[in-house]
């Protein structure tokens, strides 16, 4: 999978009843890397994961898909945007103003 990750993803189960996400940002380095998800529906739903999660096909998707989804929401913890460190648009996320086009990440692979 990419690096940086791509910005789509659907989680195959219901994070405080929601499960498609944008990657808003990222970072770390080697088996520390990380990203931020926001809910495409609540902007307050606002998670920090893995990028080892995220390659856990079991847990996510790239993509905003209808999946079969569980019924619990033990994947990940949430936290509203204020909680988070980074939880703010990186530069290419498409989502900053002024945007520069040649430099946003995909929203799928």
């Amino acid at each position: 999978m990419i690096w940086p990750p791509v910005k789509a993803w659907t989680s195959k189960t219901y994070i405080d009843g929601k499960r498609h996400f944008v990657a808003i940002n990222y970072g770390g380095e080697l088996h520390n890397k990380w990203i931020i998800l926001m809910s495409v529906i609540d902007s307050n739903v606002v998670i920090k994961v893995s990028f080892s999660q995220l390659l856990d096909s079991t847990k996510w998707m790239q993509g905003w898909d209808e999946v079969n989804i569980t019924d619990s929401s033990e994947l990940v913890n949430t936290a509203t945007v204020k909680a988070i460190e980074g939880a703010y648009p990186s530069i290419d996320s498409g989502l900053t103003i002024p945007i520069t086009l040649d430099t946003i990440r995909p929203w799928i692979e």
